[in-house]
């Protein structure tokens, strides 16, 4: 993983810490996401990836709430299924610091990371469980 948060820190004009606090968001998301054995199959197959996710699920990659952060969460809770999964992904990915043009630049450059890593199918499994994250890419 630490490949892809050098290039995509490099790419966004981003620092490192703040790659790795969204990439780890990302992958909490998916992992919270994701049946066991699914998410147990991308792990294995790229180094660093398991312990980054549970870094993002526990919320110790998150930016603090912040105030975006709250209102995306309290707006997420009210919309309710897909859509407010993509609204609380997009406020914790903002509150890690990437502002909003660089969100769709970041989800490209993670799925095609991913599938360089793991195979289509991977992101198949993981588009087709996670449609708020296709609202990401744009």
């Amino acid at each position: 993983m630490q490949e892809f948060i050098h290039a995509i820190a490099k790419q966004l004009g981003i620092d490192e810490a703040t790659a790795e606090k969204a990439t780890a968001i990302i992958l909490g998301f998916i992992k919270s996401k994701l049946a066991s054995g699914e998410f147990g199959q991308l792990a294995s197959k790229i180094p660093g990836l398991a312990k980054l996710a549970e870094k993002g699920a526990s919320g110790s990659a998150s930016g603090g709430g912040g105030l975006l952060g709250g209102m995306m969460k309290m707006a997420s809770s009210a919309i309710g299924g897909e859509a407010g999964d993509a609204l609380e992904l997009t406020g914790k990915l903002k509150d890690a610091g990437l502002d909003i043009g660089q969100l769709g630049s970041f989800g490209t450059q993670f799925v095609d990371f991913i599938k360089d890593k793991a195979g289509q199918g991977a992101v198949d499994t993981i588009l087709s469980q996670m449609p708020e994250l296709k609202k990401l890419l744009g």
